[in-house]
C-alpha cells in the first residue's frame, strides 16, 4: 500500500498527511513518524497531523508540532485508529475516499463499523491485520526493508515495544519482526531505555490514591475490578499530580491472581467517558473486543476500549453496573481458564532465558529472540512464564503505602522517602490485607521503577528495608528516623 501511495503522490503531485488516534501512545506516534520519514526519504512531502503538539518519545521520534489546516484533497493515511470518533482530529475529511488510506492492527468483529466503513473506503485502501501486535509491526513488512534506515527502525521498534508492554504480549510473528528491526540497525537497548524510564513519584502517589477506590465484583470463579473517575476527579488528578488520560493507567491493574476482567472509566471531557477494558489469557480469556464494539469502540481480544456519552449524574453508577453484567455474561459464555500449569522442558528453558535476560531487557540478540520464538511455537507457555502474578491484597497494599507519601516529599526533585510504621499501622495493614510483616517490608520493591534518591520502610521492632536510586535493596535491624520520616 505505501508504495502505491508514493506512486500516486508523485504522479498527482500531492502532499501526504498522516493521522492517528487521540491520546496517542507509542505505536500511534512512532508509526506516524516512521511513515512520514519513510515518505520523505522517497521524495514525498509528508506530515504527521496533530492538533496538539506531541512531546512524548521526542528523543526517538523528534519534535511534533501542532497543525491547524491541511491542503484540500491531499492524500491521507490514518494509522492505529479504529473509528472516526477515536481520531485525534478529523482533518482527513478534506481528502476524498480514493485519496484516504487506513492501516490498523485492531480486530474487526462481525457487524462492527470501523473507520473505513464510516469513510466509505474500498478494500484496496485498507490494510487491517489483527495478527500484528502493532501498526509498527505491520510496517516492518509493508515498507521496503532496504529503504528502512536506523532512524526508522528505531521508531518502529519503539512502537512495537510500547504496544506489547515491552514484549509482555506477543502475536505470532512479533519476535521475528523485532529481529528484523535489530538487523536493520535499531538500537534495541537505547529504544528500550525510553520505554522503561522511571516514573515520577508525584504521579505514582496520585495514581495510587485513585486505585485505592477500585471496586471488585464476582465473575464466575474469578473476580473483576472496576474503577471510575468523574470529571472533577480527573481534573484533580491532573491538577494535583500531573496525571492525564488516567484510563491509560489500566496496566497498573494487571497480573492479579484470579482477576479475569479489569476496567477503568475516565470522564476526561464532561459528559463523556473513555472506557478501557482488559481480560487476561490466564484467567477466563474472554473477548472484551466484543464488548467494546457493541458500544462503538474497538481494540483487541484481550484489550479494547470505547467512548460513551452520559446523560445525568446517575449514569456513572448505571454504567458500572452494566459493565459488571456484560463482563459476567461474556465470562459465562466464553471463559476458558488455563488448567493447572506443570512446566514442560520448553517452559523450563524459556523461563531460564527470560530470567537471564531479565524478561528480554538485557543482552537481547536476534538469536535469543529466534530461540524464544521457537520455544513458543513448540508449546512453551509464554503468557504464564513471562508474568509475575500478585494477590489483590498486595496490589492494594502497594497503593496504600504510596498514597500516604505527603506532598512535601513527592514534590522534591530527588525524593528521599522514609516510611516508619507504628504498631497500630501494622495491625491495621495485616488485618486489612491479610499479610505479615515480611510482606510489608517486601513492598520496598515498588520504588525500583520510581525516580527517587532512596526509600525505606521501618517497622516498630527495628526491622527495615531500603532501596537506593539504582534499585539495590538492603535489609537491616537498625531504626533511624530522619526529618523526612513519614508515619502512616
Amino acid at each position: 500500500m505505501i508504495e502505491e501511495i508514493i506512486k500516486k503522490a508523485k504522479k498527482e503531485n500531492k502532499k501526504v498527511y498522516v493521522y492517528a488516534h487521540k491520546f496517542p501512545d507509542g505505536d500511534a506516534i512512532s508509526s506516524s513518524r516512521a511513515v512520514v520519514e519513510y515518505l520523505k526519504s522517497q521524495g514525498i512531502d509528508a506530515q504527521y497531523v496533530v492538533t496538539k503538539g506531541v512531546q512524548a518519545f521526542n528523543q526517538i521520534v523528534g519534535s511534533i508540532p501542532p497543525t491547524t489546516s491541511v491542503e484540500n484533497d491531499g492524500i491521507s493515511i490514518i494509522l492505529d485508529t479504529s473509528t472516526v470518533d477515536y481520531a485525534e482530529n478529523t482533518l482527513f475529511k478534506n481528502s476524498s475516499p480514493e485519496n484516504t488510506y487506513v492501516i490498523d492492527h485492531h480486530g474487526k468483529v462481525n457487524g462492527a463499523v470501523c473507520i473505513e466503513d464510516e469513510l466509505g473506503l474500498t478494500s484496496k485502501n485498507v490494510l487491517r491485520d489483527s495478527n500484528a501486535s502493532s501498526v509498527c509491526e505491520i510496517l516492518v513488512n509493508e515498507l521496503e526493508q532496504e529503504k528502512i534506515n536506523s532512524q526508522i527502525a528505531n521508531m518502529l521498534t519503539l512502537g512495537l515495544l510500547t504496544d506489547t508492554a515491552k514484549l509482555k504480549f506477543l502475536k505470532s510473528d512479533t519476535l521475528q519482526n523485532l529481529s528484523k528491526l535489530i538487523e536493520l540497525g535499531a538500537d534495541y537497548k537505547r529504544v528500550l531505555g525510553f520505554c522503561t524510564r522511571k516514573s515520577n513519584l508525584r504521579e505514582e502517589v496520585g495514581i495510587a490514591q485513585t486505585l485505592l477506590k477500585t471496586k471488585t465484583f464476582p465473575i464466575g470463579d474469578t473476580f473483576g475490578m472496576i474503577l471510575s473517575m468523574d470529571n472533577s476527579e480527573v481534573d484533580e488528578l491532573s491538577r494535583n499530580f500531573g496525571v492525564r488520560s488516567p484510563q491509560k493507567k489500566i496496566f497498573k491493574m494487571s497480573d492479579i491472581k484470579n482477576c479475569s476482567f479489569m476496567c477503568m472509566l475516565s470522564e476526561n471531557t464532561p459528559g463523556e467517558y473513555n472506557v478501557e477494558l482488559r481480560s487476561t489469557p490466564v484467567y477466563g480469556n474472554f473477548n472484551v473486543l466484543q464488548l467494546a464494539t457493541s458500544h462503538g469502540g474497538g481494540g483487541h481480544y484481550n484489550a479494547s476500549g470505547y467512548t460513551i456519552r452520559v446523560e445525568d449524574c446517575y449514569s456513572k453508577t448505571r454504567l458500572e453496573e452494566s459493565l459488571q453484567q456484560e463482563s459476567s455474561g461474556l465470562y459465562s459464555s466464553q471463559a476458558t481458564d488455563l488448567p493447572q500449569i506443570t512446566l514442560s522442558e520448553q517452559d523450563e528453558e524459556l523461563l531460564q532465558i527470560l530470567d537471564s535476560t531479565k524478561r528480554l531487557t538485557e543482552g537481547v540478540t536476534p538469536e535469543i529472540l529466534a530461540r524464544v520464538d521457537s520455544l513458543i511455537k513448540t508449546g512453551a507457555n509464554y503468557d504464564y512464564t513471562f508474568k509475575t502474578f500478585k494477590s489483590f491484597e498486595k496490589f492494594m497494599l502497594k497503593n496504600e503505602i504510596l498514597s500516604q507519601i505527603p506532598a512535601r516529599i513527592y514534590s522534591q526533585r530527588e525524593p528521599r522517602v522514609d516510611i516508619s510504621l507504628s504498631l497500630q499501622d501494622i495491625n491495621t495493614l495485616t488485618k486489612r490485607y491479610n499479610i505479615n510483616e515480611t510482606e510489608i517490608l517486601s513492598m520496598i520493591d515498588i520504588f525500583s521503577s520510581i525516580n527517587i534518591a532512596s526509600a525505606s520502610i521501618t517497622l516498630p521492632n527495628g526491622r527495615k528495608t531500603s532501596i537506593n536510586r539504582n534499585g539495590i535493596i538492603t535489609t537491616d535491624i537498625s531504626q533511624n528516623k530522619g526529618d523526612n520520616t513519614i508515619e502512616i
